[in-house]
């Protein structure tokens, strides 16, 4: 395992295709082998300060790149605020323009809720799901009689992005990243799209765009995948200094109220701004 940690980057939340080409060689691991001795490695990362239970999950997108993920959890905040591993994982590959996860690999099998989740990106359940001592299983044995976008009507993809933006003018880069990120959300089943960009301490700008499921409740808000974000490039919460939620007015649903109350237990002096938009 020393080896293999002196081959990653210092930042082991993408590692590139070129990267890894690399590593397979000269750790003499096969892909899938590379995947599983990641998973402690990721694990190091969690942030669980309710359960104190560690969820490490690495993947291979169809690029060539790997990712990797963990779980978030917020004391304070009702248990629905957590991220898993799977799920943050999932949003790190599509800010890092992934299309597809031909593999993934986790200590334990994924819940129900991660499965629910997993189906908006893999409908016909070809995912490889990869557990240490175990053999290979696709996410179809795993997720029998799935319910997915298809029984909505809906033939999409959570990694698919739009093809044209409209242009994002305003006097605020962080107001302009937001309604970005709003564009960017995915949200076939409510159609309320919205977007939240972080601003930190330094000047960083974060940003995390609403990604929906057919069953509603694996959903992510949009601060919760721009704090995706925000923990890959390895920063604290208390660097936050002001977020921007972007949303249409007359959307069906919202997200202030949960966005407030989350910011408030992880940066309590941070500002907090609604932009209302039509996008």
């Amino acid at each position: 395992m020393k080896k293999l940690e002196t081959m990653i980057p210092s930042n082991p939340f993408v590692i590139s295709a070129e990267r890894v080409n690399e590593m397979v060689p000269m750790s003499g691991l096969e892909v899938e082998e590379l995947l599983i001795e990641l998973i402690p490695i990721a694990k190091r990362f969690a942030r669980s300060p309710i359960s104190n239970y560690q969820v490490g999950v690495a993947a291979l997108g169809k690029s060539g790149n790997i990712y990797l993920g963990v779980n978030l959890e917020f004391s304070g905040q009702p248990l629905n605020a957590t991220v898993h591993g799977e799920q943050f994982l999932i949003v790190n590959a599509r800010n890092h323009g992934e299309t597809e996860i031909v593999a993934m690999a986790l200590s334990a099998a994924p819940c129900g809720h991660c499965r629910q989740f997993l189906n908006e990106i893999d409908e016909k359940g070809q995912l490889q799901i990869l557990i240490p001592n175990t053999p290979p299983r696709n996410l179809s044995s795993l997720l029998p009689e799935a319910f997915g976008p298809k029984n909505l009507g809906l033939a999409t993809n959570l990694f698919v992005l739009p093809d044209v933006y409209p242009p994002f003018t305003h006097e605020s880069p962080l107001v302009a990243e937001a309604l970005r990120a709003a564009c960017a959300s995915y949200a076939p089943y409510s159609h309320s799209k919205s977007g939240v960009a972080i601003h930190t301490s330094d000047g960083k700008i974060y940003s995390g765009s609403c990604l929906e499921n057919a069953a509603f409740n694996p959903s992510l808000s949009p601060l919760q995948a721009a704090l995706v974000a925000l923990v890959t490039d390895l920063r604290r919460y208390d660097e936050i200094v002001e977020v921007v939620l972007v949303e249409r007015g007359a959307a069906k649903i919202g997200y202030e109220r949960s966005a407030r109350a989350l910011l408030k237990n992880i940066a309590p002096d941070a500002q907090f701004h609604l932009e209302n938009r039509e996008f």
